[in-house]
């Protein structure tokens, strides 16, 4: 070997461990030096493909790796090399017949085999990947990642038995390969098997601790088995490691406004930056902080930033509808509903949102047919009965049972149209919860069962609340059959020998059913009530049972409200107690809860306080209530102020008192 042979094979030496050393730029520089003394050099145009490789320079490496196989064709290492650097170039078919081309010359490499997999996945031909990181296993029984790539393509394929098997197998040949446990503790969590997830999940976080990614997968187990408070404790630790990390920030304010907790869901939104805001996902997120928070108008300017101008996102539309309606603005609500319908039909939340906004317009006839898409609704509870729902058709001497759905509320509203059917000579059993069930059963002809009894033997059933639609009553509410309870004339007279013996006595209600998502915007302040009790020869006389009483310990100076004995609605006829007092009262104000649903449906005296926009059944600005006509509805004259609106209620209770 002469001295210039000797100085170039030193080149290349430096070359090659430059290139193993990981100092690309100068593997490529010697590289260089040996190509332009000696082109046809098959070591030399190889090495220099795998360090323009290595650098990100696909296509150079590709031509390359080509003057390396024109020099020695069908070399499977090189084949692969530029295959790989194909695949990178999003080049899918030249890819794969560059790794075909290497397999004849190889055809026992379980890499090159599971490499075409790859290439086949990218190209959408899932079967033919399958079959290929089979090919691959058949080389190579514990091939961890063809077993891991294999076992992904049948999870979304469906087959998450053999998914997990596969999983399983690749676990067995390494126990702490992160990638397998992430996808198995996902797998799991997805066949709602909660607890074995969190297992994997937790071996996948003590292998490599405090992973982001991880973290957030952790997050999304414990949510789904209702530990809600440590799933945020999970995405916050993710959080601390990657703060900007879009989707934790994202599962962070998801999480935060489902425990309620809205302010600080909205400041985690604004965390992300001010361009992926205005991406759909996001701004439908932050637009239902704003809305949560009472803040619809922001909402709306939320949600039209994720519009970006156009109205052609279904999901978007529905919430711009729902915050528009609370701005009052309910023209517009509509055309959304309807906008967002024409793009997606049938879409559940725009159906029920369009529908509860007809109803709340006085177009019953209308809404009642989306109202059935209220089994969307947190709020909605299914029948188990062990029989078919009634559909409308014919009972032919069938038996239904009518039940319960919602709240008290909402039972007292709509029990009233069960009778109808009775009167039409059906066979008729109503299941109410237990406090309701002597009033109900006063209404007469009908067979009533408090909801902890097992029900009798019937044929189908059906809710209460979906009685006008499947009576097809259209805008009828049978306001000339209001009253339609009683109360008990005996506990009526007991009840007028113990109540306060003042000119005027009012019965109030200041709050809800606090776990009722609606309650913090219907319940008011016990101190609210003030005026009513300054005026003079008034009583205030508490209706208020369970949360909220309270607040009696708290009342402001000079203020007096009476609270009747413990005995008072505590039996499991409750209600039975609370009609028999509004039979003494003057009148009865009260929020709307089901104090103000029974004292309507009794026909006694009302003011129902409302808030500014209150829910569809009490009309959009009406004084006079289609469903009960001895109410009177009052509304906020501005979005929170209860002060205003008791002052006006104190008013009118006096023109209402002066004027007997």
């Amino acid at each position: 070997m002469n001295q210039a042979q000797s100085a170039l094979q030193a080149t290349f030496g430096r070359a090659i461990a430059a290139y193993q050393a990981g100092r690309l730029k100068e593997a490529e520089q010697q590289c260089r030096l040996v190509v332009a003394a000696m082109p046809k050099l098959f070591d030399a145009r190889f090495l220099m493909g795998l360090v323009q490789a290595g650098q990100g320079n696909h296509r150079p490496a590709i031509e390359s790796f080509d003057r390396a196989l024109a020099i020695r064709p069908q070399v499977a290492d090189v084949l692969a090399a530029k295959a790989a650097s194909e695949q990178a170039l999003g080049k899918l078919a030249q890819a794969l017949a560059s790794y075909d081309a290497a397999l004849i010359a190889a055809p026992a490499s379980p890499e090159l085999a599971y490499n075409r997999a790859t290439v086949l996945e990218a190209m959408g031909r899932h079967d033919d990947a399958l079959a290929g990181y089979g090919a691959a296993l058949a080389r190579r029984a514990d091939f961890v990642e063809a077993l891991n790539n294999r076992g992904v393509l049948l999870q979304a394929s469906g087959n998450a038995e053999a998914a997990l098997a596969d999983y399983d197998r690749a676990l067995v040949a390494r126990p702490t390969h992160v990638p397998v446990l992430h996808n198995r503790a996902r797998l799991l969590r997805d066949l709602g098997r909660a607890d074995e997830a969190l297992r994997t999940i937790e071996r996948a976080l003590a292998a490599a601790p405090g992973r982001p990614d991880l973290l957030n997968s952790r997050g999304l187990i414990l949510l789904s088995a209702g530990r809600v408070d440590e799933a945020l404790a999970s995405f916050e630790r993710g959080l601390a490691a990657a703060p900007s990390d879009l989707t934790l920030l994202t599962n962070t304010a998801k999480t935060l406004l489902r425990l309620g907790r809205a302010a600080e869901a909205l400041a985690a939104i604004e965390k992300a930056p001010a361009a992926r805001r205005s991406e759909p996902d996001l701004a439908a997120l932050e637009g239902s902080a704003l809305y949560e928070l009472q803040r619809y108008e922001d909402a709306v300017a939320a949600i039209d930033r994720g519009l970006g101008g156009k109205r052609e996102h279904a999901g978007l539309l529905t919430d711009r509808a729902n915050a528009l309606r609370e701005c009052g603005r309910f023209e517009g609500a509509l055309a959304d509903y309807d906008r967002a319908l024409a793009i997606e039909p049938g879409r559940p939340a725009a159906v029920y949102g369009r529908a509860t906004l007809l109803l709340f317009l006085g177009r019953h006839a209308e809404g009642w047919p989306g109202f059935e898409e209220r089994r969307i609704t947190p709020v909605w509870r299914s029948r188990e009965a062990g029989t078919p729902e009634w559909d409308g058709s014919p009972l032919a001497g069938r038996r239904l049972l009518l039940h319960a759905e919602q709240g008290l509320g909402d039972t007292i509203q709509f029990v009233r149209f069960a009778p109808l059917l009775a009167e039409r000579g059906e066979t008729v059993v109503v299941e109410v919860p237990e406090s309701l069930k002597a009033l109900v059963a006063g209404m007469g002809n009908l067979e009533v069962v408090a909801r902890q009894e097992p029900p009798p033997p019937h044929d189908v059933h059906a809710s209460l609340m979906s009685l006008p639609h499947l009576l097809g009553l259209g805008d009828h509410l049978l306001p000339g059959r209001v009253p339609y309870f009683a109360a008990d004339p005996a506990r009526a007279a007991a009840w007028r020998e113990r109540l306060p013996k003042v000119p005027f006595r009012i019965g109030i209600a200041w709050q809800g059913n606090p776990n009722a998502a609606v309650d913090r915007l219907r319940s008011v302040p016990l101190a609210a009530f003030a005026p009513l009790a300054a005026l003079p020869g008034v009583e205030l006389v508490s209706l208020q049972k369970g949360a909220g009483i309270e607040q009696i310990d708290a009342l402001p100076a000079g203020m007096a409200v009476t609270v009747l004995p413990e005995d008072f609605a505590s039996g499991p006829d409750s209600f039975m107690d609370t009609a028999a007092v509004m039979a003494n009262l003057d009148l009865v104000v009260s929020i709307d809860s089901a104090v103000s649903h029974l004292a309507g449906a009794l026909g006694r005296p009302l003011i129902v306080a409302l808030k500014q926009v209150p829910e569809w059944r009490w009309g959009p600005s009406a004084e006079h209530s289609p469903w009960y006509p001895s109410a009177r509805l009052m509304r906020q004259a501005r979005r929170g102020d209860w002060n205003e609106l008791f002052s006006r209620i104190a008013a009118a209770v006096a023109g209402l008192k002066d004027g007997r």
